[in-house]
């Protein structure tokens, strides 16, 4: 009994957190209607993009996103036509665990219009689940495909969070590369510039007592 009443109280407690979680983001998208984020001040001059923020809000970036948080600028689902910028204008596009959820035919045509935004040294900054250590997870988990199944085909409770797309270093390497990026490098969520918050590129998972980082943090200059 005491084991059904400690379960019950965790199933209790994840109702309502979902509840206090979609009641806030309910909130962020009727105080939008109202009241459109101005702009950041680009004190040192450099227009940044993040491009599927959720709910996370940098002050030094453009918010772009499906959904319109109170903090998102710009709200659009074609992420192909960044109307709203111009050829060559942008410093660094970041997008965190996105690419994933861009149908296949679709991603290439992503990519050329990141490149096309971006100024000539400009940077794309990317995060996507890594196809070859979820299977280090999933092997470490002794073949439980649950284990890896919300990182390989997304949560699917909308379809906002439905993954279309796998990524590896050399896949992902050859797509940019492909659309005219070079100098294709890794980095470091905790040690990079413009990245003082806290989201998927640093995520780990924990099978017994190992823990793996499952982002592929790659970026690239124009």
């Amino acid at each position: 009994m005491n084991g059904n009443s400690r379960l019950g109280g965790k199933e209790m407690n994840d109702v309502l957190g979902n509840i206090r979680r979609n009641l806030k983001r309910r909130l962020s998208f009727l105080k939008r209607r109202f009241i459109r984020p101005r702009r950041p001040m680009y004190t040192d001059g450099k227009l940044l993009l993040h491009i599927g923020c959720g709910p996370i809000d940098s002050p030094e970036f453009v918010n772009i996103d499906a959904l319109p948080y109170a903090h998102v600028h710009v709200v659009t689902e074609n992420l192909d036509d960044l109307a709203d910028f111009a050829d060559e204008t942008v410093d660094l596009v970041y997008m965190c665990h996105v690419l994933e959820h861009i149908k296949s035919p679709q991603v290439g045509r992503v990519l050329h219009e990141m490149h096309r935004v971006l100024k000539a040294g400009g940077v794309l900054r990317l995060s996507v689940p890594d196809f070859d250590r979820l299977i280090d997870v999933y092997q470490a988990a002794g073949g439980d495909l649950d284990v890896i199944r919300k990182q390989l085909m997304g949560g699917q409770e909308s379809e906002y969070n439905i993954h279309y797309g796998l990524f590896n270093r050399g896949s992902l390497s050859e797509l940019l590369q492909e659309v005219g990026f070079r100098s294709i490098r890794t980095w470091d969520p905790k040690d990079c510039q413009y990245h003082d918050f806290k989201d998927k590129a640093g995520k780990v998972m924990t099978i017994g007592d190992r823990s793996f980082e499952i982002s592929l943090n790659l970026e690239a200059v124009k």
